[in-house]
């Protein structure tokens, strides 16, 4: 009795291993079936398809696309500065009140140095700015840097109007450069950790543009104020920079901070009302507080997978390679040279003009 029921408990086993086999095979290949179905559904979409049903996600969270569109605004800052600095120097008005004449040009020229601070000013408060950003937004909150960088803008602005000569121009832009860091820094942050998947790259991608319509913005401005005499035709460009950060401000004390910096901090009580505010009524609070609780034991497991709290941690040999990727999309263009010709673009322009209608 004792040898027959061990030969069929053996018998069972060696059954049991032969037969899971095709079985965890099938389980796969429906999970990578279904798994491939549902990225042909997606890919196969015809372009008006997917519009209709951006358009579909757009409607079903529109109080959240209306505070992304109002929260993104302040990146509109970097692109009207970059583009400041070439209306600037381009106008005769601006190089009469801040430059020295040269009798042999017959012209008034602002000394290279001074240009050339003009021009760097900005990208080094950016440097500074982006930098605090990253430092303090998870200790203080989104919110309370975004009053801080729309203080400065304010701050700055006034400056550089009133500025009564080079140095003080060279602070006021330095003070600029510093808003628009911390404006470029904190916008896209709310939007990309609070937006709902379906929606995250498509807000994500507002940043460039709006970037670009600030460029618009000082180009139009620029030609604008061109068209009036004496130092206010510079001035009123500069009286522009006013107008966005004031903008911002009338809606900030109805803005809510991040939901999910309250989930950081252990406040799920103000992360609901911030969802609230945010959402709408209608919002499944509780569904959302799940997500960002998924994605926020997410982001811990993998920094204690692996140091990531470092500057260090970026420049070792497992991520050397996304690092000097992630850099060059950023900085190829300015070493194409594109911050020059932003620069004096206009100016060129202008010379070449004035020079062809002599002969």
């Amino acid at each position: 009795m004792d040898s027959n029921t061990t030969k069929k408990s053996v018998e069972a086993v060696e059954m049991s291993s032969v037969d899971k086999t095709p079985i965890v095979h099938l389980e796969t290949s429906s999970m990578n079936s279904q798994l491939k179905e549902e990225v042909r559904q997606t890919t196969d979409l015809t372009a008006k398809e997917q519009y209709r049903k951006l358009w579909t996600a757009i409607k079903a969270d529109k109080r959240f696309v209306w505070w992304t569109l109002y929260v993104m605004v302040l990146v509109f800052s970097w692109g009207y500065d970059a583009g400041l600095s070439g209306v600037a120097i381009a106008f005769p008005e601006f190089r009469e009140y801040y430059g020295n004449y040269f009798a042999e040009g017959k012209q008034w020229v602002i000394p290279a140095l001074w240009q050339s601070l003009w021009n760097a000013a900005s990208t080094i408060g950016q440097v500074f700015g982006g930098y605090a950003a990253g430092q303090f937004a998870d200790v203080t909150g989104r919110k309370p840097l975004l009053y801080l960088a729309v203080a400065l803008s304010l701050a700055s602005s006034f400056a550089l109007v009133f500025a009564p000569n080079l140095p003080v121009l060279f602070v006021s832009k330095l003070l600029l450069g510093l808003s628009v860091g911390l404006s470029t820094a904190i916008p896209p942050l709310y939007v990309t950790e609070n937006a709902p998947a379906h929606l995250r790259s498509t807000a994500s991608s507002l940043t460039n543009i709006i970037i670009v319509f600030g460029f618009f913005a000082s180009s139009m401005t620029g030609f604008g104020a061109s068209k009036i005499h004496g130092e206010w035709s510079f001035r009123l460009a500069f009286v522009m920079t006013f107008a966005m950060p004031a903008l911002f401000l009338i809606g900030m004390p109805f803005f809510p901070e991040s939901p999910i910096w309250f989930m950081k901090k252990g406040r799920e009580a103000d992360a609901r009302k911030a969802i609230v505010k945010l959402f709408g009524a209608n919002t499944d609070v509780d569904e959302r507080i799940e997500i960002l609780r998924t994605e926020l034991k997410q982001a811990e497991a993998e920094e204690n997978g692996q140091s990531q709290t470092s500057w260090k941690a970026i420049f070792t040999k497992e991520n050397r390679t996304r690092t000097f990727v992630s850099v060059l999309g950023l900085q190829s263009q300015n070493f194409s040279g594109g911050y020059f010709a932003n620069t004096y673009q206009v100016r060129f322009t202008s010379r070449i003009t004035s020079r062809s209608k002599t002969v």
